[in-house]
């Protein structure tokens, strides 16, 4: 995946499932900033640095595995039982350490399953343009980055959604076959898509209701929304594989601008590599 530092991050803090105790907190069970504060004034200057310093090393190691982090195993891990009154306080240091000393901005995403709601935190590197500059250059330097983008391309240049069927369809016109289980250099495709890519967030592959026989379908996942340029998706999948200029899909570009706050009759800018 992208050499150096991401445009997304990769460590994600996802709320506990309903089933575990800690995470069926209701609102007026749940420990407010201020509340947190004030267990953490309670602790010495020591122990809340020592804690703020394992908490941000424990995200920037998982962030090399970009999946997601549970809050039950930062609790295990890093904030045990003792500290769990802190946990809100020692995170908006922790947030501060990463933003300061890192560069990565720790946000909230709110993911709805269902009628529940859970709470996701991910970093994102806070020098948005260098960062997708290097993502999208290690394209070239990581395949499994070119095929993401060549997915995400295809997404957006569909609406937003598109079904299963087309993907698999418009792969095999580029020679990857989504059956292939022992592709020389992705593997099996299909579980590079549907579970690798959304176990990280950078796809959603969900069921049409009601589909039978069941009918899936791509978006672009949370970890994409926050954090992927849809200028430079444009631009990739213009060049790379229709071989235009990204001004020529005129809904896309106006889209793209509109995210860019630029104007849609400005010329395409230039994506530098480093």
């Amino acid at each position: 995946m992208p050499r150096g530092r991401p445009a997304a991050a990769v460590a994600v803090i996802e709320s506990e499932s309903e089933e575990d105790v800690d995470e069926t907190l209701t609102q007026n069970q749940t420990q407010s900033l201020t509340q947190a504060q004030r267990a953490t004034a309670q602790l010495s200057p020591e122990v809340v640095e020592r804690k703020v310093g394992e908490l941000v090393q424990f995200l920037l190691i998982q962030e090399q595995k970009k999946v997601p982090v549970k809050r039950s195993d930062i609790s295990k891990n890093v904030l045990e039982k003792e500290y769990r009154a802190c946990f809100p306080a020692i995170l908006e240091r922790a947030k501060v350490k990463l933003r300061e000393a890192y560069g990565l901005d720790l946000t909230e995403l709110q993911q709805t399953s269902g009628k529940s709601t859970k709470k996701q935190y991910i970093l994102l590197n806070n020098i948005s343009s260098d960062a997708q500059a290097n993502f999208v250059d290690s394209s070239s330097e990581d395949p499994k980055v070119g095929l993401l983008f060549i997915v995400l391309g295809l997404i957006f240049m569909q609406g937003g959604v598109v079904n299963e069927a087309v993907l698999w369809h418009f792969l095999g016109k580029l020679g990857i076959d989504g059956d292939e289980k022992n592709h020389d250099i992705f593997g099996d495709v299909k579980k590079l898509l549907t579970q690798e890519f959304t176990r990280q967030l950078y796809l959603e592959y969900t069921r049409i209701p009601n589909s039978e026989p069941p009918v899936y379908e791509f978006r672009w996942g949370q970890r994409s929304n926050a954090s992927v340029s849809k200028m430079r998706i444009l631009k990739f999948i213009s060049e790379t594989i229709f071989n235009m200029e990204p001004s020529v899909w005129l809904s896309q570009w106006q889209e793209a601008c509109g995210a860019e706050g630029i104007p849609a009759d400005a010329e395409a800018p230039v994506v530098e590599s480093d």
